[in-house]
């Protein structure tokens, strides 16, 4: 076995991606997502990649790094893909990775990995505990009937792409980063998330390649930027992807939500899209029953493992 620093040259993205579509062929990389990712992290980032090698062929990936949506001191996320015939490898990776990882003294790993993958009762037997659960969900566009569930909207209120509104203008942008950061405010999670400062919101996610003006709504009444439901283009063929959906607290309880979903659903039909898919955290019930009324179809859950404390030396943690 032979592991190498990833170059981050087309050919070992392309390895990495791979790797990935053999170890979980539901699961694809978006490789467009990644490379944006990798391009825009911060510079204080620690991001450490490596690929593995038996006979002269790639069979794996692994990294640590700072977690990129949700920064903390002190905490390293780590990831790791091997073919399904080589999982043999698992121990001697993770052996490699908690020395690499020792030098920066964390306090705490993260891991976010399928229910049904074989890392997770790995991980789980070297220490790490289970701390949140989130459902993805696919709603088939073919089967979806949305007459039942149109309403019409409050008094005042309208739902309007974001390709029609200046959202390339820095004091639109604010407007609708700051209704972002109070949706992102109400979402369940185990832990607080932290907001990007909003010139890296800027780059991060008005840059993003998948992002889908058109397919990116929002509800304002009059000029005032109240909800939103955002689909994002996706590797997955005939796919779009959401992503947050909320509406201020101010505006709940008004059918707004369901009817920004609708509208989405109805773009999504509109764009030649078979399927969207969906990611909701485990707690946040009104949420999934909106899915669930709508007809999205759960997938097994998506699940955030933390280690901690984090032992300084190699083959102290879990079984051996």
């Amino acid at each position: 076995m032979n592991i190498r620093p990833f170059d981050f040259s087309e050919a070992d993205y392309q390895a990495y991606a791979s790797v990935r579509r053999v170890a979980h062929p539901e699961s694809p990389l978006d490789l467009a997502g990644l490379g944006h990712l990798d391009r825009t992290r911060a510079q204080s980032d620690v991001l450490a990649r490596f690929v593995v090698e038996q006979a002269g062929e790639v069979v794996g990936v692994l990294e640590y790094a700072t977690p990129y949506y949700d920064p903390k001191p002190g905490v390293l996320e780590v990831v790791y893909y091997l073919h399904p015939y080589h999982q043999v490898l698992e121990r001697p990776l993770w052996r490699f990775l908690q020395g690499r990882i020792t030098p920066h003294q964390p306090q705490e790993l993260q891991a976010t990995v399928r229910e049904d993958w074989p890392q997770y009762h790995f991980l789980t037997a070297q220490g790490f505990v289970e701390v949140e659960r989130r459902w993805v969900s696919v709603l088939d566009l073919a089967h979806f009937d949305p007459t039942p569930l149109a309403r019409p909207l409050p008094p005042g209120i309208t739902i309007q792409p974001l390709s029609a509104l200046p959202w390339q203008e820095e004091a639109f942008q604010r407007d609708l980063y700051a209704l972002e950061i109070e949706l992102l405010g109400d979402v369940p999670t185990a832990e607080p998330i932290t907001p990007w400062p909003f010139e890296v919101w800027q780059e991060r996610s008005l840059k993003d390649p998948n992002l889908l003006p058109e397919g990116f709504f929002v509800a304002l009444e009059g000029a005032h930027l109240v909800g939103a439901s955002m689909l994002f283009k996706s590797h997955r063929p005939q796919t779009l992807q959401t992503g947050l959906t909320g509406v201020r607290k101010s505006h709940r309880r008004q059918g707004l939500a369901l009817a920004l979903k609708l509208r989405a659903a109805e773009f999504a039909r509109a764009y030649g899209a078979w399927y969207i898919r969906t990611s909701n955290h485990q707690s946040n019930r009104p949420m999934l029953a909106i899915n669930e009324t709508l007809g999205f179809v759960k997938e097994p859950a998506t699940v955030l493992l933390r280690l901690s404390p984090v032992p300084q030396k190699p083959g102290q943690s879990g079984s051996q």
